[in-house]
């Protein structure tokens, strides 16, 4: 054979190798949508340590690795259900039993009221929301109960992902409280951390008074999970499963979420 001919051969087979190469890499790559939330300036804030942490184990144990894109929840939930990726973060609904494959729950969320601590009212079960106005995130379930009695038992004040102008509405009474999903289990530590990020805001940041509270009694606890569309393959939720599984096993997951 020519020596050129073999040189041509040659590179063509480096060539096929790196496509192959390429195209495993791209295998590799799952698309993960999750919501944005966004701070004051309007840039998103960054997905927490907990979250992070999660993530890289199920990467770990599940041989997926996540390509991570970020939109406002109804709109993740939307492209989501028309097949661009998996989606984190995400509870069952009737409807959505409809337009989804869900995973194992990976772990619970409660939903808690946000108030200002001058206008805290008592919370025993959703008719004390009678007649009161609640923020909600636009697109997102707080429990079957909750959703099937917005805008009829209460009213409900749409807000996007933007925390601070949640807090804003809030602030200027637009709403007599704000739902808020959190898988933190120690409330006062929470209540602490909004106060710290946001309060300042509002008041002299010299004031030690707490501007925000957090009501004692979650509105509901809902468990969270992965999910895909039905049309999908729904083998990556059976890899993101098995290391659900092992998570639970070797307590990882239960630590990932324990009070730090």
């Amino acid at each position: 054979m020519p020596r050129y001919t073999r040189l041509l051969a040659s590179i063509l087979l480096v060539c096929a190798c790196w496509i192959n190469v390429a195209h495993a890499q791209t295998r590799q790559n799952t698309v993960l949508l999750m919501s944005e939330e966004l701070d004051g300036k309007g840039a998103v804030i960054p997905l927490s340590n907990e979250v992070l942490e999660l993530l890289r184990y199920l990467e770990l144990h599940s041989k997926l690795r996540f390509e991570v894109r970020r939109y406002p929840w109804k709109r993740a939930v939307e492209n989501a259900a028309n097949g661009e990726g998996l989606i984190f973060g995400i509870s069952k609904t009737r409807e959505r039993l409809r337009l989804f494959k869900f995973s194992l729950p990976i772990f619970a969320d409660q939903a808690v009221l946000v108030t200002l601590c001058t206008a805290r009212f008592s919370y025993n079960s959703v008719d004390d929301l009678k007649g009161k106005t609640i923020g909600i995130v636009r697109g997102t379930s707080y429990g079957e109960e909750f959703d099937r009695l917005s805008n009829v038992l209460f009213k409900v004040e749409d807000d996007t992902g933007n925390n601070l102008g949640r807090f804003r509405k809030l602030f200027m009474r637009r709403m007599d409280a704000f739902l808020l999903y959190s898988s933190a289990t120690n409330t006062s530590r929470l209540e602490n951390y909004l106060n710290q990020q946001y309060a300042r805001e509002f008041t002299d940041k010299t004031s030690n008074n707490k501007l925000f509270c957090i009501l004692p009694k979650p509105v509901s606890s809902i468990d969270i999970h992965i999910a895909i569309s039905k049309d999908s393959d729904a083998s990556l939720l059976q890899q993101i499963d098995q290391a659900i599984l092992r998570g639970r096993q070797d307590g990882e997951l239960a630590r990932i979420y324990s009070p730090r």
